[in-house]
This record gives structure tokens, C-alpha cells and sequence, in this order.
């Protein structure tokens, strides 16, 4: 493991980003080397500082495990940006800053005096990112809502149903931590590389709702041949039988199972023995047509067994099949995590030592060392100092 990534060393974010997807994706740069420097507001918090989950059950600032995980790396500048002198302040940091991002609503940044022509004015070529929900325009522009709320409204919690009437939803991992935070990433990447070529920045607009979408292309393209909204089916497939996640013994103790072929299924009614052997079960769409039953033999057979060695039995027959794990057994038992260093453990003020996951990928092998996340205000001396000269370190951007 590296003690630093210098990648991104020398590039420099002024982050307005609060809340979930954008702090993520500020966060794929500073562990990689970046300097995000984390414009707050001790008068209003980031959310996920003030949301929890808190040390110890005790809330504060500084003790959000959420806020924790998502600003790794980091160092924060408390400022009242509707003053005059926080104002100023902003705009000396955006001069020497290489990016600016922002999460509001349209027109936010523009009330504060930050718009992308205030920032072009003192820095030519910056590059600057906003992640409006809907975009900065149209009829639903001003509307605006989090993470749950897009993946209401891009189709994630009708999508992941498990029958018509009943949504469940992801919550808002997918919108926040798989599809909002790497598109951005990705775009300031591509503008980082067109400056190195041209000199020239660029506006970054990524709508969050049309980003999410994209994880539903199959689904869309389906609706449009077919004409029909496809079926409300949870973790059902439409051609494969079963594929589903089955009780097994003990508390909240799950295993997913996918049979996606008539051998898998032969086997597996091997081992359920009894009326799954039966004949008119063989093909895939004879179990879809009963699929209740099937479910039914399945799970009588599941939930006589531990998840895991119901799994392992599964699969050293051939048939698809892993234990659904919870968050302790991820953390202190899974091998692959494990044998990969993907959890770390940071020294923090106030957290003390604490969980953190590296990011879901290696550079040239190696896994990046992790940086702790910083306290409210924490760095306003320093960056201040910095910013009037007394650190002839901190350059303009270049």
C-alpha cells in the first residue's frame, strides 16, 4: 500500500459540493493526491454532518461516520459566503484553484456571486462542475430533491419492486455512489486532459436524474420495442427459474440462488430431492409458470440451513449461489476483501480509530493509503495564510 498517491498531485478543487453524490466524487480525487479544499458553513452544515450515523450514538460536527467516509483527504475552509469578506475569500481561492464543484439547485451559486462568468472572471480557465438534479434548465430545473428522491423519479424504486404496488428501492446508493459521483469524476477528468492540450477550461453541467438513467438502458429500450412497462419482478428474472434470495436459518440470514440453466436446475433438484425432481419442471419455462411452487421447495430447503453452508454446497455442485452479507460479515470475515486491504483503519480527533473503505479500485497495483477526514474549520488558518502569501508555496492556477 502507498503511503501517497501523487497522480493528481498539483490540482486543486475549491469544493462547494455538500451532501452525498457530490462529496463522493471529490473524494475519487483527493485520495488519489488532489487538494480538495472544502468550503462549509458553520451556520449551515453540510447535511451528512449533522445526519449521523454519530460515534458512539453521540451527535456533533465532527462525529458523523457518513460525513467521514465521504471526505477523506480533505481539509475544510469554514466560510459565511453571503458576507462580503467570505464572498472575497471564495473568489481568491477559485483564482488559485484548477476546479470548482458544486451540488445546489440551478442559480444557487449565481445568487452567491460564484456563477460559472464570477469564477471565469478571476480564474480563465477553470474547469466547473454543477450537479443540478434536473439540469440547468427546462421545465423542472428548480425542482430539487437528494439521492431518494432521484431514484424516485429516474425509475430505480419502480424498477426494483418486487410486485406492482410494492417499491423498495435502493435507497440512495445508486444515484450517490455508483452513477452520479463517477460520471462527474469522469467528466472533470476529460476536461482536466482537454486543458493540459488547449489551455482552455470548461463548464460541466451533469444532470443527476439523466445520469442516473443510464442504468436503466435494457429497461427502456424493452418499453420502446415492445410497448409494455416491463415486469415489477425484485430479484426474479424473467428467464430464469429460480433466481431469487431464499430465508435460510438464524436472524436476517439470507442466500441468493440463480439458476439460468436446465443442467443448474437438474442438479439443484438433485439435491432438493422430492417434487422438484419431477419431470415437468425441466425447463426454464415450465418453472417460470410455477414459479411460486419452485420458490417454495427452494426456500423449505434453504431455510433449514446456515447461509453459508447451504451456499458452499450449492456451489461445489455447480449451481449459482453465495450468502447475502451483512455489513460485520464484510468487514471482519470476507476473504476477498480481506486479501485485497480494502478496508483501513484511520486515527481521527474525535471518531478515534475507525473503518474506511479504500476506493474499488488499484493504480498500478497498489491500493491508495487513506487520509483522514477533517474537522469543521479546521484548516482556516492555514489555507488563509496560504491564500495572502505568507506560503509562497500556494500557486495561481496554472
Amino acid at each position: 500500500m502507498m503511503d501517497t498517491m501523487d497522480y493528481l498531485k498539483g490540482i486543486r478543487f475549491a469544493d462547494f459540493t455538500w451532501a452525498g453524490a457530490g462529496p463522493f466524487s471529490t473524494k475519487l480525487f483527493s485520495d488519489f493526491g488532489a487538494e480538495i479544499i472544502k468550503v462549509e458553513s458553520a451556520t449551515r452544515l453540510d447535511p451528512v454532518r449533522a445526519g449521523g450515523p454519530f460515534k458512539d450514538g453521540k451527535p456533533g460536527v465532527n462525529r458523523s461516520g457518513y460525513f467521514a467516509s465521504r471526505n477523506t483527504g480533505k481539509r475544510s475552509l469554514s466560510l459565511d459566503l453571503k458576507s462580503e469578506e467570505g464572498h472575497a475569500t471564495a473568489l481568491e481561492l477559485i483564482a488559485r484553484s484548477d476546479v470548482v464543484t458544486s451540488n445546489f439547485g440551478p442559480g444557487a451559486m449565481e445568487r452567491l456571486g460564484l456563477g460559472y462568468d464570477a469564477c471565469r472572471a478571476v480564474a480563465p480557465n477553470i474547469i466547473y462542475l454543477q450537479m443540478p438534479m434536473y439540469g440547468a434548465e427546462g421545465p423542472r430545473a428548480n425542482l430539487l430533491g437528494v439521492g431518494m428522491t432521484i431514484s424516485a423519479v429516474s425509475g430505480f424504486i419502480w424498477h426494483t419492486a418486487y410486485k406492482p404496488g410494492d417499491p423498495i428501492g435502493p435507497g440512495t446508493h445508486y444515484p450517490d455512489h455508483a452513477a452520479n459521483c463517477y460520471h462527474a469524476a469522469f467528466a472533470v477528468l476529460a476536461a482536466l486532459r482537454q486543458r493540459r492540450q488547449t489551455g482552455e477550461g470548461t463548464r460541466i453541467e451533469l444532470a443527476q436524474v439523466e445520469s442516473t438513467i443510464n442504468f436503466h438502458g435494457p429497461t427502456f429500450v424493452e418499453w420502446a420495442w415492445s410497448g409494455e412497462e416491463p415486469a415489477q419482478i425484485g430479484n426474479r428474472s424473467p428467464s430464469a427459474c429460480p433466481h431469487n434470495v431464499f430465508p435460510s436459518d438464524g436472524e436476517d440470514a439470507w442466500i441468493a440462488i440463480a439458476v439460468e440453466s436446465d443442467a443448474a436446475w437438474r442438479t439443484l433438484a438433485g439435491i432438493l430431492g422430492g417434487a422438484a425432481t419431477d419431470e415437468s419442471l425441466a425447463t426454464s419455462s415450465a418453472r417460470l409458470a410455477r414459479i411460486d411452487e419452485v420458490e417454495r421447495m427452494v426456500a423449505a430447503w434453504t431455510a433449514a440451513r446456515g447461509a453459508e453452508d447451504a451456499a458452499e454446497t450449492l456451489r461445489a455442485a455447480g449451481v449459482p449461489a453465495a450468502a447475502v452479507a451483512h455489513a460485520r460479515r464484510l468487514i471482519e470475515e470476507d476473504p476477498q476483501l480481506a486479501a485485497r486491504h480494502y478496508w483501513q483503519s484511520i486515527e481521527h480527533p474525535e471518531l478515534g480509530s475507525t473503518i474506511y473503505n479504500s476506493p474499488p479500485y488499484t493504480v498500478d497495483g497498489e491500493r491508495v493509503a487513506l487520509k483522514r477526514p477533517p474537522l469543521l474549520g479546521e484548516h482556516n488558518d492555514a489555507i488563509l495564510a496560504e491564500l495572502r502569501g505568507a506560503n509562497p508555496t500556494w500557486r495561481a492556477s496554472e
